[in-house]
Order: C-alpha cells, then sequence, then structure tokens
C-alpha cells in the first residue's frame, strides 16, 4: 500500500504561520533595539565611575549657566578629530548652557600653544586661526613649540606676526593660562580631549566614544537644568 502524505490542516497552517510571523516580529524589534543602542550610544542611565567622575566641591550652590568645558591641546591628534564634531554639538546646546575650550599645559611646547589659543581670544581672531593651528601641526607637520613660530603662522592674516607675539607674551594672556593650570589640577586632568559639565562632572572618556561622550554631556546637562529648576532627577 502506498504511503500516503500528511497535509497539514489550514486553521494549522494559519496558526503556525501566525506563531512564526508573531516570532520573528519580536525579533526585529528587540535586534532593531540593541542595534540603535550600539550607534546611538545612549547609556539607559549614567554610572558614577562608568560614565562620569564627581569633582570635588560639587556640592556648592549651583547658579549662573550651566557651563560645560572641553580641555584640550592644538598638540593633540584626538583633539583635532574631536573638534568639528563638538563644536557642531556646541552650536546647539540650549538657553542657560555655555560652551568653553580651556587649553592644556602638559609641557613647555604644548604652554606655548596654550598663549597662542588665548592670544587669539584676546585679538578676536579665534574663528579664523583654530583650525589653521590643527592643521599646521597634524597635517603640515609644522613645530609650534615657539612663540616666533606660531606668529610666523599667524602673521598677515588678520594681524601682524610681532603683534601677535608680543600678546602671546603679554600679561592678560599669562593670567588666562595660570587660571587654565588651575582649574586643570582642580579638575585631574590626565588627558586630552576631556569633557566637564558645569566644574563637577569630568566625563570619562577612555572607554566612550565621541559620540557617546556628548551624549552623556547632554543627560548631565539635562540634570543640572532640572536640579536647578528644583526637580528631581533619574539619572
Amino acid at each position: 500500500m502506498a504511503n500516503k502524505t500528511y497535509q497539514e490542516p489550514p486553521k494549522v497552517r494559519r496558526l503556525r504561520r501566525r506563531i512564526i510571523g508573531g516570532i520573528g516580529a519580536l525579533l526585529l524589534v528587540v535586534g532593531g533595539i540593541g542595534v540603535w543602542n550600539i550607534f546611538s550610544g545612549v547609556p539607559a542611565a549614567l554610572d558614577e565611575g562608568q560614565h562620569y567622575d564627581l569633582l570635588p566641591g560639587a556640592e556648592r550652590p549651583r547658579s549662573g549657566p550651566i557651563v560645560v568645558t572641553e580641555y584640550f591641546s592644538y598638540a593633540c591628534v584626538h583633539c583635532r578629530r574631536f573638534d568639528p564634531q563638538i563644536e557642531s554639538w556646541a552650536a546647539g546646546l540650549p538657553e542657560g548652557v555655555r560652551f568653553e575650550r580651556v587649553p592644556v599645559s602638559f609641557s613647555p611646547a604644548w604652554r606655548n600653544l596654550a598663549r597662542a589659543y588665548y592670544a587669539l581670544e584676546e585679538l578676536a581672531l579665534r574663528e579664523r586661526h583654530h583650525q589653521r593651528i590643527f592643521d599646521a601641526i597634524h597635517l603640515s607637520g609644522l613645530n609650534l613649540a615657539t612663540p616666533e613660530s606660531v606668529a610666523q603662522l599667524v602673521g598677515g592674516e588678520g594681524v601682524d606676526a610681532e603683534t601677535f607675539r608680543r600678546t602671546m607674551l603679554s600679561p592678560a594672556v599669562r593670567r588666562k593660562i595660570d587660571e587654565a593650570e588651575r582649574r586643570s589640577r582642580e579638575s585631574a586632568i590626565a588627558g586630552v580631549p576631556t569633557v566637564v559639565v558645569d566644574d563637577r562632572y569630568r566625563i570619562s572618556s577612555g572607554d566612550l566614544s565621541r559620540r557617546q561622550i556628548l551624549d552623556v554631556a547632554d543627560q548631565l546637562i539635562e540634570r543640572e537644568r532640572e536640579l536647578r529648576s528644583g526637580a528631581t532627577t533619574s539619572l
């Protein structure tokens, strides 16, 4: 006798398809969430010691604008790569939040570049020369370890070389350098770029991507805004 082929009842077939389709949809949702978290890099919750460190004096009264500080150096290639991203991010900060850069002085050569940054600020030339100094070091290989070398690069582009050299060595710039070094010590800045929110939270950049650093900064800014308005936060 010939074997009969089993025919699955239509109701069973429809039920099986629905179950398989439901499992597939669930996998797509779960997988999609996982992929989104991987690419967005937004932590579900911030953990002290993992995403940021709380700095000494963080319990002082909160007032004034929320200040986000990037500690950087023109000599740092990672700072150069981070610069366009953080510049774009800073342009979209909400009202009551201010962005600033503080150059570090890990060596005499880096101190000279910090002088250059503050001289650009003093002469209102930062927009014109900020990227040029990065590019001169990392693309052209220039050694800008002296005031004269930076002045030669900048001279003729909005300022003469001697005026820029004198500004780098001026008392106003020296005071800013001293203040920058004090803040770097108080925030225990050991590497750059490092982002600090409101002189309270030093974001741990070691295991975070540049995008994740800014995501963490966004959450810390929101925490500060809520705390200043008297609200509570679950971060």
